[in-house]
């Protein structure tokens, strides 16, 4: 796999620091630990803490007492989760590493396995969670991944990942499954009151938003009965400027013009697409053999955010041995992004209607593989000018009760119902100049941003005409709505117990397309603009040129889309997915001697029956529905042995899986004319199952101080991945491309090669790896060094699978998978005040197997991202706060691997630096 440019000096400093860090301080924590043998666990709590620190502290606790391998996050009061956002905390758990859409965290990765393989449950039960965002971050979420910015972190006070399974915690989560939880009000009796206000700026865009909070909580009736409200509001515009190629790919249909005409510097592969070896010849012949930049562009996203978020919690407790609970939770998050993308279309050597470009100079990379710079003669410049407006509504009702029915038998249950949707508007034109131009473009002094030129002023409106018959109006909806219900009976006494239990749940997702109906302009003057490009510094002077695009505000108006027409047929996201489980569990926990020592066991059995009803339409606009059902049987096993009061030995051995994606079970299909490639669901999918073993062991040397290594290994089999086939349309298909692209007769020529995508249960793979953590307060420092703390994990993933690409089976690595990723932080906090500074990282990892236009794959870079957070306590209940993310400054950077071994840059782009300051009062 290619490794990703420019992480030299940052990420080569930071693990230094890390490891630097780490050494001397197992050192010194080391002698302490010898030192302080004799004291008294009395003497030990005495001591108080609080904040950040206190938050690690609880959450240590939280990973010993542990049946399974599981990390904690644990709010530092009510409504004061220590990040951000919810992904942004979870990345401090070893293991764990997240993606991010528009400068905040939006998806999480649990030890090298992508979103989807990860169950996410809220307040006990699954929740559906469902976010649109830019294509390359994956747009509209049809899937099982979860989107961790629909809510803000203010709204939580825990959070547990369980690495390793018991049979009580629901099944779903190949990877492991994250438990969200909200406040209660009888977990901090009495009146407690916080506000919270912050001015959000962003130093690329300059603008001045507000974030804001509060939360209130009182107790009745001799604290039997308490109310909880907490709301949080969010304001984010976020800019994202740079450059991108949308993929690099070699020139397809009749390719270049006049081939030999050109002039080469470098020497041509001899190798062909199909990996043929070929005679060279004259300068330029192979020229179509090479990798060029797909759509070499200037890009601009400008986005709009608005979170609200809110939670109301209701508790009773009239005796110590009834508890019930009823809990609203809701989140509304509002997202617009104004995209202009100029662009030239290298793609039309497809065809597309226009004259074959012709090469006139061009640069090679060394391996003759690629193009590294070139002038062309017949190229059109085009804006894509997309408007999308997004809204995203949560609502999660759960009730729940405990009652203990003796000493020994407790019984619980809880009934739920999550609804999330999301309506999706876009809005679509093209500006194209009105004749082919000569185009330059040149990465020889920047591997990610090309130096681009035109022959024609790129900034006079006269230049281009809107490109007519090609709008793309339409609304998307995606419903989601999760009901659960579960009753579960424990019996325990001093050292065993058994708990049953049975759980039922209703998962349906439908998704709907829209067209709009608008009304055709007569003519283009009238909202056309200048787009003034973001200059970026060194990145983006290579590429600001100023366009013509499309003005929104103008266009709308002209426009004037109304109420549309639900699209059904193929292409279209119109399919309802239902799935249904019914199951149930049997747990034993007990505690035994091993040589003399404490050993903690837990087994269990869980099983489930899962039933699926996929509804959607054909080629032919046919009405399909397609059921499918399965039973699994999933055991589990835990040890934790304590082989000394400060160590722990723990082992576990587990069965899991992840169901297929709603959207690849829909039975629906897609059709491209530019990629001309057709994609359809699967209604037939299994879940991909896997066998685990972990082994880790943990030393609690110190107070508050642990050290931590695990290894894990995942055998994982029927891994769903996408299958690609070339060849020939059907005679549905063609009747459907016919219906679908009434106005490209070429698209039906006889001999029109087509890739077919449709996933697939194939073989599976085996992902194994280790982590490694540690943290420690540095109390046994002199003076103020006393109040130092670090903490820090490593984390090795190794894995890869097997995928058909073109006829071929191939290997690549798993989508998400980092092989390496860590996160680091060091923190100084006394009564006064505290700072904080935190840094996590990964390696590459891939996004698409394969990836599109030719490409074996497409990935992301992995960069170093650093936070920086603080407090000063003014009075006893007014605190400041100042935090700055992405302190450094870092990209996001996407590529693609050519034939497997490349790195062509597919976008860069920076969101920049964003500072939070602000003031909490508490009372």
């Amino acid at each position: 796999m290619a490794q990703g440019n420019n992480k030299g000096p940052r990420r080569a400093f930071s693990r230094i620091l890390m490891t630097g860090l780490c050494a001397s301080a197992l050192q010194s924590g080391a002698g302490y630990a010898q030192e302080s043998g004799n004291v008294s666990q009395t003497e030990l709590e005495e001591v108080v803490v609080t904040g950040f620190r206190q938050s690690l502290e609880q959450a240590l606790s939280l990973k010993r007492d542990a049946p399974n391998v599981r990390d904690s996050i644990v709010a530092e009061d009510i409504g004061k989760m220590p990040d951000l956002n919810l992904a942004e905390s979870i990345q401090r758990i070893p293991g764990v590493a997240i993606s991010r859409d528009g400068g905040e965290g939006r998806n999480i990765t649990l030890r090298g396995l992508g979103p989807e393989f990860t169950l996410v449950t809220l307040n006990g039960m699954e929740v559906p969670s469902a976010t649109a965002g830019l294509d390359s971050s994956g747009g509209v979420n049809r899937g099982r991944s979860f989107d961790f910015n629909v809510f803000s972190s203010e709204l939580f006070n825990r959070i547990d990942v369980n690495k390793s399974s018991t049979a009580s915690i629901e099944e779903g989560g190949l990877a492991g499954t994250v438990q969200l939880y909200t406040a209660r009000p009888l977990e901090q009796p009495g009146f407690n009151a916080t506000l919270s206000g912050q001015a959000y700026y962003n130093d690329v865009n300059e603008d001045i938003n507000p974030r804001a909070g509060v939360t209130i909580s009182n107790t009745f009736a001799d604290n039997k009965f308490g109310v909880l409200v907490n709301a949080t509001y969010t304001e984010r515009n976020p800019f994202q400027d740079g450059f991108g190629t949308v993929r690099w790919e070699r020139p397809t249909g009749s390719g270049f013009a006049n081939v030999g005409g050109a002039i080469v510097h470098g020497t041509p592969t001899s190798v062909d697409r199909d990996g043929n070896v070929v005679d060279v010849g004259a300068p330029g012949i192979n020229l179509n053999d090479v990798w060029f930049p797909r759509l070499p562009r200037q890009d601009s996203f400008r986005h709009a955010w608005e979170r609200l978020g809110t939670a109301v919690s209701l508790e009773f407790q009239p005796t110590e041995t009834f508890n019930a609970g009823l809990t609203w939770l809701r989140s509304e998050l509002d997202q617009d992004v104004a995209a202009q993308n100029s662009f030239a279309q290298f793609r039309t050597n497809a065809g597309h209607g226009y004259p074959a470009i012709t090469p006139v100079e061009v640069w090679l990379d060394g391996s003759g593989r690629y193009a590294v710079a070139g002038t062309f003669n017949n190229v059109r410049l085009r804006t894509e000018s997309r408007l999308t407006e997004d809204v995203s509504e949560f609502n999660q009702y759960v009730g729940d009760f405990r009652w203990d029915l003796s000493d020994s038998l407790r019984l619980s249950g809880m009934v739920g119902v999550a609804e999330n949707e999301l309506t999706n508007q876009f809005f679509r034109l093209n500006v194209e100049a009105r004749a082919g131009s000569t185009f330059t473009y040149d990465f020889r002094d920047d591997p990610d941003v090309a130096t681009i030129r035109y022959g024609f002023d790129v900034s006079d409106p006269a230049n281009f005409a809107l490109q007519t018959n090609n709008e793309l109006i339409q609304r998307n909806i995606v419903n989601r709505e999760n009901t659960t219900a579960r009753l579960d009976l424990e019996w325990h006494d001093d050292s065993t117990s058994v708990k049953f239990g049975l759980v039922t749940n209703e998962r349906e997702l439908d998704t709907a397309n829209y067209q709009l109906d608008y009304t055709e302009p007569a003519t283009f003057d009238g909202f056309a603009t200048v787009f003034n490009y973001i200059d970026l510094g060194n990145h983006g002077a290579n590429t600001d040129l100023n366009f013509v695009a499309l003005d929104f505000d103008a266009a709308l108006d002209v426009y004037n889309p109304t109420g549309g027409t639900l699209r059904r047929g193929p292409g279209i996201a119109t399919w309802t997915v239902t799935e249904q489980t019914f199951g149930g569990y049997v747990e034993a926990n007990a505690e035994a001697e091993l040589l003399g020592r404490p050993l903690h066991l837990n087994a269990g059995v869980r099983v489930v029956r899962t039933e699926t009803e996929s509804n959607g339409f054909g080629t032919g606009e046919i009405p399909i529905g397609v059921d499918n059902s399965y039973t699994d049987y999933l055991p589990s096993a835990n040890v934790a042995w304590e082989l000394t009061n400060d160590f722990v030995v723990r082992f576990g051995a587990s069965r899991t899986l992840t169901r297929p994606s709603q959207a690849d079970l829909a039975p629906s299909r897609g059709y491209s004319d530019v990629n001309l490639s057709v994609s359809g669901g699967n209604p037939l999918l299994m879940p991909q199952r896997s066998n685990n073993i972990d082994l880790g062991f943990e030393w609690y040397f110190a107070a508050e101080s642990a050290v931590s290594l695990a290894f894990f290994r995942k055998d994982i089999d029927s891994l769903i991945e996408t299958s690609q086939e070339e060849g020939v349309l059907s005679a549905a298909d063609r009747e459907a491309v016919a219906r679908v692209y009434p106005t490209q007769p070429a698209l039906l020529a006889p001999g029109v090669i087509w890739t077919f995508n449709q996933p697939l249960n194939l073989d599976g793979t085996d992902v194994e790896g280790f982590e490694i953590a540690y943290q420690q307060p540095f109390t046994f420092l002199p003076g103020f060094l006393s109040n130092l703390g670090f903490l820090a994990n490593y984390t090795y993933v190794s894995s890869e699978t097997i995928f058909e690409f073109e006829d071929q089976a191939l290997t690549a690595p798993l989508n998400g998978l980092s092989e390496d990723s860590y996160n680091a932080t060091l923190y100084y906090e006394t009564d006064r005040w505290g700072a904080r500074l935190s840094v996590n990282d990964r390696s590459d990892y891939t996004t698409a197997v394969p990836g599109g236009n030719g490409n074996l794959t497409e990935a992301t870079s992995g960069l170093p991202h650093y936070d920086f957070s603080s407090f000063y306590n003014l009075t006893d209940t007014i605190v400041l706060t100042l935090e700055v993310i992405n302190l450094t400054d870092e990209a996001e950077r996407l590529f693609t691997t050519g034939d497997g071994d490349l790195n062509l840059v597919r976008e860069y782009n920076k969101t920049g630096r964003e500072f939070f300051l602000g003031a909490r009062v508490s009372f």
